[in-house]
């Protein structure tokens, strides 16, 4: 029976990190971090504030664990499936897809806020900003243009140009949605995926090498092309 019996509460005790990590991440976007004790976390988890010690030596380890794990979970490009036998633009059409779901649809765009907003106080996150999310999606991005220009399907552009075409419009709807749409009654931003998606088709209409595919359309989500 006592077997038995510490089996769940091991369970238990190896899931509280990820608990206080969600308690923190619902507090944080809320309040923001400075404004947010860390016995009201541990409140929230429904753990003493000592036992959150247990796992943290502070808040700003939490914080920054938080968005490490957030960044790690929300964009797998790192261990993607291969890439091989796609086009180009089916490849930035899932670059896009996961970045609005990340940063538009899902919490994880509070915590993207986040970072902007206390970079200055936390310099290691730019460097898990670049390392976890923008390196993996480039590289994504720089084989699918080249891919896509290989193939004749593209014409001869800079990948990086497109890299910034497709995640700045990404970031600023995240960042308009979660820091000032809040505070709106009404916004032209929401719904989450119109934005994006929009970039998108423009985007691939520019991109498109006439030459060879003639005017026919790649991808449409954004009105009619002409």
């Amino acid at each position: 029976m006592i077997g038995q019996a510490a089996a769940p509460l091991r369970r238990r005790k190896d899931a509280r990190p990820r608990e206080l990590l969600s308690a923190a991440m619902s507090l944080f976007v809320q309040k923001g971090f400075a404004a947010t004790r860390t016995d009201e976390i541990a409140e929230r988890a429904g753990v003493s504030k000592g036992t959150l010690y247990l796992y943290f030596d502070h808040k700003e380890a939490l914080f920054t664990a938080l968005v490490a794990e957030s960044f790690f979970c929300e964009f797998p490009f790192e261990s993607a499936p291969a890439l091989e036998g796609r086009q180009g633009s089916a490849i930035l059409q899932d670059v896009v897809t996961t970045w609005r779901s990340a940063l538009v649809e899902g919490p994880v765009g509070g915590v993207v806020k986040l970072v902007f907003t206390e970079v200055h106080h936390f310099p290691v996150l730019a460097d898990l900003w670049v390392r976890r999310i923008l390196a993996p999606t480039r590289a994504v991005v720089h084989e699918a243009v080249q891919r896509g220009v290989a193939e004749a399907q593209f014409r001869a552009v800079d990948p990086e140009l497109v890299m910034n075409a497709l995640v700045l419009p990404v970031i600023a709807t995240c960042l308009h949605r979660h820091a000032i749409g809040p505070h709106l009654s009404s916004t032209s931003f929401d719904e989450p995926g119109g934005m994006p998606a929009c970039t998108l088709d423009l985007l691939l209409q520019g991109l498109t090498n006439r030459a060879t595919a003639g005017r026919t359309t790649v991808f449409s989500t954004c009105g009619s092309p002409t």
